[in-house]
């Protein structure tokens, strides 16, 4: 491991040591928002990457919670349905992602409440605005995007307080570190030189979601992510052989959701390696940044192991540049 350490020249480890602090760190952002009770239609949350799968976190936390709908937009375009009614969330890292600054334009033409969230500057179109801290990746930002936006959906009367499994999940983490540490390496040994697969049921939609985006930016590597029980529908009738299907389940999943899991190892499992990760946490919060945490790890070692540096981006840079 140590000789591998070479490749991460900018001390990516480190973001992935101390996630559990930035969640503290965030909580305290969090308790520093002013906001009153407001009531709203909808709520649109529109951001890309590392911050737009901020929305994808908020709606599986939330959907049997909120009592109004919530949708997360990755794109320019906003819903027309967006009106004075809404809860706009613009969530940009950087506070240049020319994607979301477009959402923000038109959500703003259309008159509806803006909350803002950035490392940078405050956004003119903003109703309420929270900085956060400068200088992460915006995919090792996860806990300065998303625990701030908790907090402000509990202090406009959306959802009930939220601060119990948010320590939950930190407690969890720095008793469960070197577990994960050494599980996420296990398995990027086995995914190495492999084509990987993530499945994960509808309810945690976000996790699959989460492992693919970041071994695609951390490992530079391809990995599909699906979702149960949809998948069951077409792509496991699917002829695969030489992959590594990756199952990610709560220790919650309903008995028709561990059929449908159990089966579907077996199909895979005849040409393939198959395993499967049960997240740990009695909270949705802990369950999720759980498997979230593991993933994160997962995606970091795979890197070493394919000898490059999980920090730059430098396609993703290149693309920003050329739309300039």
């Amino acid at each position: 491991m140590n000789e591998m350490n070479k490749y991460d020249e900018k001390n990516y480890f480190d973001l992935l040591e101390n996630f559990p602090q930035q969640i503290s760190e965030a909580m305290w952002i969090g308790k520093k928002i002013r906001l009153k009770k407001r009531k709203f239609e909808n709520i649109t949350v529109q951001g890309m990457g590392g911050s737009g799968i901020t929305g994808k976190i908020l709606e599986n936390l939330f959907k049997n919670e909120l009592k109004i709908p919530v949708q997360t937009v990755n794109d320019y375009e906003i819903p027309e349905y967006v009106s004075n009614k809404t809860l706009f969330i613009a969530v940009s890292y950087s506070g240049k992602t020319e994607e979301t600054l477009s959402g923000l334009h038109h959500a703003k033409k259309k008159k509806a409440f803006i909350l803002g969230i950035s490392s940078g500057k405050k956004f003119n179109e903003s109703s309420y605005f929270i900085k956060i801290p400068e200088n992460y990746p915006p995919r090792a930002a996860t806990a300065f995007l998303v625990v701030p936006l908790i907090f402000a959906l509990q202090k406009l009367g959306l959802i009930t307080k939220k601060e119990k499994n948010i320590i939950e999940f930190i407690k969890l983490a720095e008793k469960e570190k070197n577990r994960i540490k050494k599980n996420a390496f296990d398995l990027a040994e086995k995914m190495h030189n492999k084509t990987i697969f993530v499945y994960s049921a509808k309810t945690i939609e976000v996790c699959s979601s989460r492992w693919m985006t970041q071994i695609n930016e951390n490992s530079k590597g391809f990995c599909h992510a699906n979702i149960l029980p949809e998948m069951n529908h077409n792509e496991i009738n699917m002829n695969y052989s030489n992959g590594l299907f990756v199952f990610l389940k709560t220790a919650k999943e309903s008995s028709q959701m561990q059929k449908r899991i159990k089966f579907t190892k077996k199909v895979f499992s005849k040409e393939n390696t198959v395993t499967e990760f049960t997240s740990k946490g009695k909270s949705l919060f802990a369950q999720l940044f759980y498997l979230i945490y593991l993933g994160d790890f997962t995606s970091y070692y795979l890197a070493l192991l394919k000898k490059v540096d999980p920090s730059p981006v430098p396609i993703i840079e290149g693309l920003k540049k050329a739309l300039k």
